[in-house]
């Protein structure tokens, strides 16, 4: 009997839930996590799971120290460059958090010379240094370090992808998504090593049966319901 081809999947290890939970803790759960199990079945493959730092991540995928990336990924020009990305399976915007209590953001301009919290290495990092230089940019390797400091006022706005300010704000009233920022329609997309074509076809194949199938329709509503994104 063949043993089946086993693919190490990296994940971030700061959870951009509901995309994913935390992979170490006792509910490992979430969007993407039924996503790729149903992919698996139809490709008929097993997961191994790579836990790291986002601003380590794509360079070990880079490496081929990791098959793939299914972790909230923001598919880009320049990623593009560098990297193979499926078709994409999520459409998203960049948003902007900001306390219950706070009125004041409703324009981009009301961002200008606010402290603004971005993560290391995430798309909205570049977002912000490229669209608004002369905000005062506080970094951070982790979503959770960056919502504890908008909570405690430490930064006045932090930006973000819109399903993972949604997942942090489900259960917290003392924050809200301020507004959507203009101009930043992205999707996420499974990451692969660049020339890895064999896997990106089958994955394609697989995501395009999932969605034929509605097995996507019914993992959106599960994970997705009731969300602005």
């Amino acid at each position: 009997m063949a043993l089946k081809r086993v693919l190490k999947v990296g994940l971030d290890s700061a959870a951009p839930f509901p995309m994913h939970s935390d992979y170490n803790s006792e509910r490992f759960e979430g969007f993407e996590v039924d996503l790729l199990t149903e992919i698996a079945k139809h490709l008929d493959f097993e997961i191994q799971y790579e836990v790291s730092l986002w601003k380590k991540i794509l360079g070990k995928l880079f490496k081929g120290e990791l098959d793939l990336i299914c972790s909230a990924v923001t598919m880009t020009s320049t990623r593009r460059h560098i990297l193979e990305f499926t078709e994409p399976y999520l459409h998203f915007r960049l948003c902007a958090v900001v306390a219950s209590s706070d009125m004041l953001i409703h324009e981009v301009k009301d961002l200008k010379e606010k402290r603004v919290g971005v993560r290391i290495a995430a798309e909205a990092e570049r977002h912000v240094h490229t669209k608004f230089p002369e905000a005062n940019m506080v970094h951070a390797d982790t979503n959770k370090e960056l919502y504890r400091q908008l909570e405690l006022g430490e930064i006045d706005v932090l930006i973000d992808d819109s399903p993972i300010a949604n997942g942090f704000l489900q259960n917290n009233d003392k924050l809200k998504i301020g507004m959507f920022l203009p101009g930043t329609d992205s999707q996420y997309a499974i990451a692969m090593k660049k020339g890895d074509l064999e896997l990106k076809d089958q994955f394609n194949e697989a995501l395009k049966l999932i969605r034929e199938n509605g097995t996507y329709d019914i993992l959106y509503n599960k994970w997705f319901s009731g969300m602005d994104f």
